[in-house]
């Protein structure tokens, strides 16, 4: 069985999927290492797995001379150090999930004739993986794209995100009562400010809306204390968490979501059906997080809005199309049926069998 070293990191989005396929490699029999960046999120995600894992040097590119000094240096150092390991550890493939590690790491593969596998998410794809797959031997991508040769999988889904059967000691972990509908509100791994300060002022202007409702918001990192401030003025019982690894849980009870959508929150709505209405990332240049949400929106399982980032226009807009759904329980029950119905596969087997097809041919 192959020894295969998986590249990703930099946010959840790309340590996530590193995670999913680590599983899958490990299951069939492999060996696996993750080398992450060294932003808190990575190290904050492995806690949780018991995988062999390192970070590495490499730097986002920035536009400044400074920016640009501290991006060839971290992809020159992250070369050198992912070379040596592979010859030092006898590495049979590499396997990259995104992030501004992964495009060093596969060069660094290509030199060591070492096979690669590229993992892209996201249409189009970010400059990291436009750049790394011109030193990848095999492309995989969730959704369409430009890459050259790219064969489409579904989403790898790691195992602590799959809905775990509702209980009544779920919702007590949480400080929940289990005979109240449940509103999870996250900005995935990152937190989203806009949506942060959105929500709560939605529920002190709507109280009735809100009846029958319990809330848990997902804040991110350092936010945790204002939010929670905020929905300490209302009415709404509610728990209020900076991250939750263990999201099985929670996607398990939750009746309805409001999330960004990156690639991993869009495919953890569709394997565990879980309604939603999606405010994809404003800022992104691509827009690519409104691309991934569409997938779900034409089979009619979420619902798409524009984040304004301005609070009053985001309550008039995002805010009339949340306290509607509140209030309709067909339409919340339709749009989990449709997710239901569009039985979704862990594409982290076929990454797996990838590395196992290359690294043996």
């Amino acid at each position: 069985m192959p020894n295969v070293l998986i590249a990703g990191g930099g946010s959840g989005g790309h340590v996530a999927p590193a995670i999913a396929v680590a599983e899958a490699l490990v299951a069939q029999g492999s060996t696996c290492t993750l080398a992450t960046s060294h932003r808190a999120i990575d190290a904050c995600m492995l806690t949780s797995t018991t995988f062999e894992s390192f970070a590495l040097p490499a730097a986002p590119l920035k536009l400044s001379v400074q920016g640009g000094i501290r991006f060839l240096r971290g992809f020159a150092q992250t070369e050198q150090i992912v070379r040596t390991y592979i010859e030092e550890a006898g590495i049979d493939c590499v396997v990259s999930t995104g992030g501004f590690v992964c495009a060093p790491a596969l060069r660094a593969a290509r030199k060591a004739h070492c096979p690669t596998v590229m993992l892209n998410l996201d249409d189009p794809p970010g400059k990291a993986n436009r750049l790394a797959s011109r030193w990848a031997d095999c492309i995989l991508t969730t959704v369409d794209c430009t890459l050259p040769n790219a064969e489409r999988i579904p989403p790898p889904v790691r195992s602590s995100v799959l809905a775990t059967v509702r209980q009544n000691e779920t919702y007590t972990a949480y400080g929940l009562d289990p005979q109240k509908l449940l509103l999870l509100v996250t900005g995935a791994s990152q937190g989203a400010t806009s949506i942060n300060a959105c929500i709560p002022e939605l529920a002190m202007q709507n109280p009735t809306f809100f009846q029958g409702w319990q809330v848990v918001h997902l804040t991110g990192t350092g936010n945790d204390e204002e939010v929670s401030a905020k929905w300490g003025e209302t009415d709404v019982q509610y728990c209020v968490l900076e991250f939750e690894e263990q999201m099985g849980t929670l996607w398990g009870i939750t009746d309805l979501a409001i999330t960004r959508g990156g690639a991993n929150t869009i495919a953890e709505l569709a394997i565990n059906a879980v309604p939603a209405v999606v405010l994809p990332y404003p800022y992104h240049k691509d827009d690519h997080q409104r691309t991934n949400a569409e997938q779900l929106r034409k089979v009619g399982g979420v619902l798409v809005e524009k984040d304004y980032i301005n609070t009053t226009k985001n309550l008039a807009h995002a805010g009339n199309t949340i306290l509607a759904l509140l209030k309709d329980h067909q339409k919340r029950f339709a749009m989990r049926q449709a997710l239901a119905s569009q039985t979704p596969i862990n594409g982290s087997t076929c990454v797996a069998d990838a590395c196992m097809r290359i690294s043996t041919a």
